[in-house]
C-alpha cells in the first residue's frame, strides 16, 4: 500500500496539481486530507482509489503498483496501452481485483465466469425461442 501513496504524490506532482486541486477532484474538502494520504496515514477505499486513478488519468492497477514498471516516468506509455483496450470502470475494477488473486483464485474466477456465460447464453437462447413460438 505504501507504493500507492507514493504514486499518488509522484503523479500529482508530475501533473502539476496542488494538493488542494487533487482534493477537489477526488471529493475531499481540504489539502490536509491529501497530505495525510500521501504520507500513508489514511487507508483508501476501493471507490477512493478509483477516484484518484480517474483524477490522475491512470489505470488503477498502475496507481496501486501492481503492474510491473521499473520507472514511474514510463507510466504514461503504459497508461496509453491500457486505454487502447477501452476498459470501462467495471472492467477496470474486475481486472484490478483479478490481479490481486493468486493463480488458484484466478482459475476459480475463470471457471465461475464460464458457468455464468453458459447460464446467460442458454437463457438468452430460451427467451429468443419463446418469442418465435
Amino acid at each position: 500500500m505504501i507504493e500507492l501513496y507514493r504514486n499518488i504524490r509522484s503523479l500529482r506532482e508530475q501533473r502539476g496539481l496542488s494538493q488542494d486541486e487533487l482534493a477537489k477532484m477526488t471529493g475531499y474538502t481540504s489539502r490536509s486530507s491529501i497530505a495525510k494520504i500521501e504520507k500513508g496515514e489514511v487507508d483508501l477505499t476501493r471507490s477512493k482509489i478509483l477516484a484518484f486513478a480517474k483524477a490522475l488519468n491512470i489505470a488503477p492497477g498502475i496507481l496501486m503498483g501492481w503492474c510491473s514498471t521499473s520507472d514511474i516516468n514510463n507510466i504514461q506509455e503504459i497508461n496509453q496501452q491500457e486505454r487502447t483496450y477501452h476498459l470501462n470502470s467495471k472492467e477496470e475494477l474486475l481486472l484490478t481485483d483479478f490481479r490481486t488473486l493468486n493463480e488458484q483464485g484466478q482459475d476459480y474466477i475463470l471457471q465461475t465466469m464460464d458457468m455464468v456465460k453458459d447460464k446467460y447464453k442458454k437463457s438468452d437462447f430460451l427467451s429468443d425461442l419463446e418469442e418465435i413460438v
